[in-house]
């Protein structure tokens, strides 16, 4: 795809930070929004819950992804498999309609841009062939086991789920950072130096990113600040690896390989999932649209007056 400045799209830098979900990617990029990168505006940011009360996530963007992986046939929660070419398919085409429209909704004054969404680690082969120049990224991945802890936590998913989410995610996301401009960070070590890993990745967006932003001490030491300031959410969930699949071992062995600053990022494969992560993504999948199935069968029936015998007075 070409030409998208003049489709609407807002003209570059774009920041993209990526991680998968309950990685602390919104520590991050809380951290980077205070050395003068742009938020999504104000009345467009996802409200958040009481254990991640700011996301710094646009709403128009989040639903477009969201509509996306629907078209593909799954969700954030149930990633839909992607088959080669899949982001120029007719259906994902057809929403990407509203693309322009949501990004001036998120970004009306231009950037330098900032977005953050987890669900990039899937789509973002589309988005790099569809955003204006330059666009950089920022990957922050986290212990697999203290993800699927917090999954477990936030939304009740079992430890096979959250595993397989984070292999899939994590898989994804190294396939679709192949050639791309990429800052890898673990967030352990973000958590354990927060002052030198944001001087590491602020002074790389202006160097090699060509980024704008501040990287003055004071401005720096003020960013790192905020990043302490989040931890205690997840520090009941604990960090240390236990027992995971080999795959996983593997793909965590490739991460921590290729810490730091990529100015293209090298095609780094990882082996292929057991057949349980498929089986278990396959299982949310089927129980997400039975569960949509079933609430629009509430929302019609709601619709039908109510037929029967009137209550005798008194009687309810």
């Amino acid at each position: 795809m070409v030409g998208t400045v003049e489709r609407g799209f807002p003209p570059g830098p774009w920041v993209l930070v990526l991680g998968m979900h309950r990685s602390g990617t919104s520590a991050l990029t809380g951290a980077l929004s205070r050395l003068g990168l742009v938020l999504p505006d104000a009345a467009d940011l996802v409200a958040g819950r009481y254990d991640n009360p700011v996301h710094y996530e646009s709403q128009a963007l989040t639903d477009l992804d969201d509509a996306i992986l629907r078209a593909l046939g799954g969700s954030w929660s149930a990633p839909p498999v992607l088959a080669a070419g899949w982001e120029r398919s007719a259906a994902v085409l057809g929403v990407m309609g509203d693309g322009p429209r949501a990004a001036r909704r998120a970004f009306p004054h231009g950037g330098p841009m900032l977005w953050k969404d987890p669900r990039q680690c899937l789509l973002l082969p589309l988005w790099r062939s569809i955003l204006p120049p330059p666009v950089v990224v920022v990957f922050l991945w986290r212990a697999p086991l203290a993800v699927a802890r917090s999954l477990g936590t936030r939304q009740g998913f079992s430890p096979s789920l959250g595993l397989a989410l984070w292999e899939r995610y994590n898989r994804e996301a190294l396939a679709g950072m192949a050639g791309q401009a990429v800052y890898v960070m673990r967030y352990e070590e973000l958590l354990a130096d927060p002052q030198g890993s944001v001087t590491d990745v602020a002074q790389w967006l202006v160097s090699d990113g060509h980024v704008p932003m501040l990287v003055d001490d004071d401005a720096i030491g003020h960013a790192a600040a905020t990043v302490v300031e989040r931890p205690e959410r997840h520090a009941d969930e604990g960090e240390h690896e236990g027992e995971i699949p080999e795959v996983i071992s593997e793909t965590v062995a490739t991460l921590a390989g290729l810490t730091g600053p990529h100015d293209r990022m090298a095609d780094a494969p990882v082996g292929r999932p057991p057949s349980w992560m498929g089986d278990v993504i396959a299982q949310r999948r089927d129980y997400e649209d039975l569960y949509a199935h079933y609430m629009r069968y509430v929302k019609w029936r709601r619709r039908i007056p109510f037929v029967g015998r009137r209550a005798r007075p008194g009687h309810s």
